[in-house]
């Protein structure tokens, strides 16, 4: 029999005894070379709404650029006297694309099921996480005493985020994730928008 291509990634080894009068199907450099690009493609698209979303809740830019006297800063740095407010937009960008392609570079290394299993792993996390954090800042601000506790130990967070991940990518099937994920490609943005909105809506509504 003759073992193929499947349609997310990879090549079987084709030695091995075939279907007698059966054509064998010819896999081709051009052929594997486009399977990559297309696990690439849509690992990174996923992974870049995450990661993007990620950098602009924790504030995490690549550098900050001072607008008003031409001035770039590596990493956050707070406006100062004089130069006025400082942009955090671009560093956003510039530190979400070297991940996102890492990340995409990295799921073409990976067998499907990996694949298919990190993807779920990463997007529940990304849901539960800011979930929890929600729930915990909403209880927070609900007690009789004024305490900042939760919004200055927001890692705390992460752990029902993680755990939830955890178990979500081990007993969500891989074939429900396998037709899921390109379609992912689509959901995770407009997710990571939603977020976005909320997080700025107090500039909006000034």
């Amino acid at each position: 029999m003759t073992q193929t291509l499947d349609v997310n990634q990879r090549v079987s080894q084709l030695g091995g005894s075939q279907a007698t009068g059966a054509p064998t199907p010819a896999i081709t450099t051009t052929t594997l070379t486009a399977n990559k690009f297309a696990t690439f493609a849509i690992t990174f698209g996923i992974a870049f709404a995450i990661v993007y979303t990620v950098c602009e809740r924790l504030n995490w830019p690549l550098f900050t650029y001072h607008p008003a006297v031409g001035k770039i800063d590596f990493w956050m740095q707070r406006a100062r006297s004089g130069e006025g407010p400082g942009m955090y937009w671009y560093g956003w960008l510039a530190l979400s694309f070297p991940v996102a392609a890492l990340v995409g570079w990295i799921a073409t290394l990976v067998s499907t099921q990996w694949l298919l299993r990190a993807t779920i792993f990463c997007c529940a996390l990304a849901a539960l996480w800011p979930a929890a954090f929600g729930i915990a800042v909403y209880m927070d601000e609900r007690t009789t005493f004024d305490t900042d506790l939760v919004k200055t130990l927001m890692w705390m967070s992460a752990i029902p985020g993680l755990a939830g991940a955890a178990i979500a990518s081990y007993f969500v099937p891989v074939q429900w994730t396998e037709r899921m994920w390109t379609r992912l490609l689509l959901i995770v943005p407009i997710v990571g928008l939603v977020v976005l909105a909320v997080s700025l809506k107090s500039f909006f509504l000034r």
